[in-house]
């Protein structure tokens, strides 16, 4: 019977893994920096094998643009069914 006890007392602290791992401030600026690192990387690697800077700039932006479309997406859908 105590072991049964012990087993749910040792359950209790599941609720704390619904907390964030990183504050809002200091995730914008991570992937602020990401995405500019990377559209950088793929536009360059663009210009690079065909030389054409528009298509390697718009390319970079879209990639960087997809990810700020992922973080709030993703911010959007968690908060459709983790009201507070």
């Amino acid at each position: 019977m105590s072991s049964q006890r012990k087993l749910k007392n040792q359950a209790a602290p599941a609720p704390e893994m619904n907390k964030p791992w990183l504050k809002m401030k200091s995730a914008v600026i991570a992937i602020a920096v990401l995405s500019v690192a990377l559209a950088g990387v793929v536009a360059y690697e663009i210009i690079r094998g065909s030389g054409n800077w528009g298509q390697g700039l718009l390319w970079g932006l879209l990639f960087a643009g997809s990810i700020w479309l992922i973080f709030f997406g993703m911010n959007w859908f968690h908060s459709i069914f983790h009201k507070k």
